[in-house]
């Protein structure tokens, strides 16, 4: 069981780990299923709240070699780009609700805003740091003519 108090909550992760035959499951590199249950408590106006919740995983990783508390880390990691990049993404961009009739306009743009959020996060002390959390407004600064630095 992995303790976690953060963001005004108590959060407690159980994790499962079972060893599998990737026949057994239709996937030819499953070795193991992962299921992380999260327990939460937290006070909303003034009265605790609790919730569970649980999500299930597949890996290719050996069990026997792998401990639960190493998938866990590697899950966490996962989120942590996802959080990073792919929300920043849809919540900025909406890229998950696709608006292209042609596939390679689509593709385009992701790979520009890509290209944005790398700008982004340039440790460089000029406009871009600005910009930082609203990659929105480094399309903008894209589109402007660029300023000389003095």
């Amino acid at each position: 069981m992995l303790q976690n108090k953060a963001h005004g909550r108590l959060t407690e992760h159980e994790v499962r780990v079972v060893a599998v035959e990737a026949e057994t499951i239709g996937l030819p590199f499953a070795r193991a299923v992962i299921s992380i249950t999260r327990h939460c408590e937290k006070t909303v106006g003034g009265k605790p709240e609790k919730t569970t919740g649980t999500r299930y995983f597949v890996s290719s990783l050996d069990p026997a070699k792998t401990s639960a508390a190493q998938f866990a880390e590697y899950v966490r990691r996962h989120w942590g780009i996802e959080n990073k990049n792919h929300w920043k993404r849809d919540a900025q961009w909406r890229e998950d609700s696709p608006r292209f009739r042609n596939s390679k306009s689509a593709q385009f743009l992701a790979i520009l805003r890509g290209a944005v959020l790398a700008l982004c996060r340039l440790p460089c002390p000029t406009i871009f740091e600005l910009h930082r959390r609203k990659p929105a407004a480094a399309f903008r600064l894209i589109n402007s003519p660029l300023q000389p630095f003095e």
